[in-house]
């Protein structure tokens, strides 16, 4: 069965796709476990935090207790970060640094706060399982002779999140050069630098590119700054809201959504269906309003050139490297 002609990829060059991770190529495990993951992670941060300092009546709390409020008030210090410059990836060592001073926790060092910091990591394994049909398509997508690369916003990188691809089979598609992270490189999408850390190492011009990804105001917005097509694969919670509207982007059910931005104050309880606080697309809705063309940006409706529901769907678009 020929596919369907798209408008905006008629005669476009494709010969890579770059792909976002989290609820793109796998997605957070049941509650239960995530919690239980998180409380080991936060019980170890609060060892460490009693270890670095004096005692004081904060630390009179459980270690679950203790660890939950160090990672609740250490993913609001990082917010905060990085709304101030949302191209650039917060120092949050620093970020667990600042936290502790609001505490009245003097003398604490940055290598404390990275120590504490790396101990919060939630491991990708055991807390986030790939998608069924992502090992087979991007099998699929390699035999067809595309390149293949990462691109993500992550707060916690290096040889860890190395292992951690490698155990999910993930390094058997990418190589490692060709993976940019935002921890490790100091710069966060949409910031076209992240973009072009990838391909230049794939040597792939960006209009040769596909960007593939679960954000608006990350992936999409940073992949058409540089003129990349972009396809946008939304969460299943985003994907069911009632108020997403129609736009010019092709999807296979030939209507196509899209997120609009968030105005307003940050209130937790103003999250959008599927939506976390952590996510991309909240943190950058509430992006203060500063002059130029990036802030015009952000507060636009962003739309993407086709929008999918499965990773598997790329197969059925992207058939053969080449002009399509």
């Amino acid at each position: 069965m020929p596919k369907k002609p798209i408008h905006a990829l008629t005669g476009r060059t494709v010969r890579c796709l770059l792909f976002d991770l989290g609820d793109t190529l796998w997605f957070r495990k049941d509650l239960a476990v995530w919690q239980q993951l998180e409380n080991a992670s936060n019980v170890q941060a609060a060892t460490i935090l009693r270890q670095t300092v004096a005692p004081t009546s904060l630390l009179d709390r459980s270690d679950i207790a203790l660890g939950q409020l160090l990672r609740d008030a250490t993913d609001e210090q990082i917010r905060i970060m990085i709304r101030q410059d949302p191209w650039l990836e917060p120092d949050c060592a620093h970020a667990v640094v600042q936290v502790l001073q609001q505490w009245s926790i003097e003398g604490v060092t940055r290598d404390n706060g990275a120590a504490i910091f790396e101990a919060l990591r939630v491991r990708i394994p055991e807390s986030r399982p790939l998608f069924d049909d992502v090992l087979s398509t991007l099998t699929t997508l390699q035999q067809r002779g595309f390149q293949l690369g990462i691109v993500t916003n992550r707060h916690w990188g290096g040889q860890l999140f190395q292992e951690d691809l490698h155990t999910l089979g993930l390094l058997n598609f990418f190589d490692p050069r060709h993976i940019a992270i935002s921890a490790d490189l100091g710069i966060r999408k949409p910031n076209p630098a992240i973009f072009l850390h990838a391909l230049n190492a794939l040597d792939i011009p960006p209009e040769e590119a596909v960007m593939v990804g679960d954000s608006l105001k990350a992936d999409i917005l940073g992949g058409k700054m540089l003129g990349i097509f972009t396809v946008w694969k939304p969460k299943p919670g985003v994907r069911r809201q009632d108020h997403l509207i129609t736009t010019g982007a092709t999807t296979a059910a030939h209507s196509t959504p899209v997120l609009p931005g968030n105005h307003g104050r940050e209130q937790h309880d103003d999250l959008s269906e599927g939506l976390l606080i952590t996510d991309d697309d909240y943190v950058l809705a509430h992006v203060q309003n500063r002059e130029g063309r990036w802030d015009q940006h952000m507060q636009s409706d962003i739309k993407p050139d086709l929008i999918i529901e499965n990773a598997s769907d790329l197969l059925d678009i992207f058939t053969e490297v080449g002009v399509q």
